[in-house]
């Protein structure tokens, strides 16, 4: 990250140009895999504090300006990393909604959906309070839902 400060500190590089290659070069490599992540919230507010450090570095901003976190990230136009977890948590519904309702990967995320619904199923106490698919079934709002409504399997009968 200090090898990127030269960057940041170029004067003749516009702030979208910084803000781009932020957003390949360090995002990417550090929400790699972050949709199977189990996050708490403490790693979000770690991750957020990380995000909001660099996006100050690249704007110039310095500690004793006195600007909040809010005004920053109103000046950079970039989301939150809980909004980008997200993005990333549901993409991979997307592929296997269109997918064909026989293959392996469809039918055992339909399973697992519908199997998180049951309050029957218990976790064990050494583990963690919610596994990964009880967070992104969590994270679904109502109209997401609807998007990747599942279509009903067809009866042979």
């Amino acid at each position: 990250m200090s090898q990127l400060d030269r960057v940041w500190r170029q004067s003749w590089l516009s702030n979208t140009t910084k803000f781009r290659v932020y957003n390949s070069c360090v995002l990417k490599s550090c929400l790699y895999i972050s949709e199977t992540w189990t996050v708490l919230k403490a790693d979000i507010a770690k991750l957020e504090a990380f995000h909001m450090t660099n996006q100050r570095r690249i704007l110039g901003i310095l500690w004793y300006e006195l600007v909040t976190n809010v005004e920053g990230a109103t000046f950079s136009q970039l989301p939150s990393i809980n909004e980008a977890i997200s993005r990333r948590r549901h993409s991979p519904f997307g592929h296997v909604r269109r997918m064909d309702p026989a293959a392996p990967a469809h039918q055992a995320v339909h399973l697992s959906v519908t199997a998180g619904q049951t309050d029957t199923w218990r976790r064990q106490t050494s583990r963690l309070r919610k596994c990964w698919v009880e967070q992104v079934t969590t994270r679904i709002t109502y109209f997401t839902w609807q998007f990747l409504r599942w279509p009903k399997a067809k009866s042979n009968c």
